[in-house]
């Protein structure tokens, strides 16, 4: 871990995301037949983001706990990164788009032939949609799931609506259909208000937990960091 990325030097906020993120985990039995261990670490990166690593290591980074303006949002993230890693999404979309993958490489090689580099530029600008694509789908599914588990644990879901609204502030709302491998933000909090309005058409999350004393400390103890 430490050569991969710097870790944040303040362990109250390393303990509170181990914590948070043990507390996310569904029981293992329920959702995958493999040996997994979840490791979450907090790492100095301004950008607003975190990252699950197949064999369930969560790299969460300082941007994103800065921009999260409560513990319902960060826990939709962090479920997010979990039903990355229980849902298998590495080896899915490695393995879902293995054959698309090898017809577009001999297409470009042959076409090569015929019309020289443009061929292997075309055939690079289908592998980009073809996987950029496939990564979009996924994304969307761990969306859709990472929803679900909150709201199993007592978290108010609107909250995440509200998170996707921060992003579209900070990074804007386009999304390239080719280069891009997430939906727009705007388009990712449209979906969970439609999923939410589909299967709680009522509410029900007027006593739904938003924030708790836990994160607030968090807060102050990570004190101001650098948001891009």
């Amino acid at each position: 871990m430490e050569g991969r990325a710097k870790l944040f030097d303040v362990q109250e906020v390393q303990d509170y995301v181990k914590d948070l993120g043990v507390k996310l985990l569904p029981p293992a039995a329920d959702v995958t037949a493999r040996a997994l261990e979840f490791q979450f670490y907090v790492v100095e990166d301004p950008s607003i983001n975190a990252e699950a690593l197949p064999d369930g290591t969560v790299l969460v980074n300082t941007g994103l706990l800065g921009a999260v303006q409560n513990e319902s949002q960060l826990a939709f993230v962090l479920s997010h990164e979990i039903a990355h890693v229980l849902q298998a999404h590495h080896w899915r979309e490695a393995n879902d788009t293995r054959k698309d993958r090898v017809l577009i490489i001999i297409g470009s090689v042959a076409a090569s032939g015929f019309i020289g580099d443009m061929g292997m530029f075309l055939g690079q600008l289908g592998m980009e949609a073809l996987v950029n694509g496939y990564s979009r789908k996924i994304e969307n599914q761990a969306d859709r799931l990472g929803l679900q588990n909150i709201i199993d644990l007592g978290y108010d879901p609107r909250t995440a609506v509200q998170f996707f609204h921060t992003m579209v502030d900070r990074y804007g709302r386009s999304s390239s259909a080719i280069w891009s491998n997430h939906d727009s933000n705007l388009m990712r909090g449209s979906f969970l208000t439609v999923q939410l309005a589909r299967q709680y058409p009522k509410g029900q999350f007027d006593h739904a937990v938003v924030d708790t004393d836990d994160f607030k400390a968090m807060k102050t103890a990570m004190g101001p960091v650098k948001i891009m």
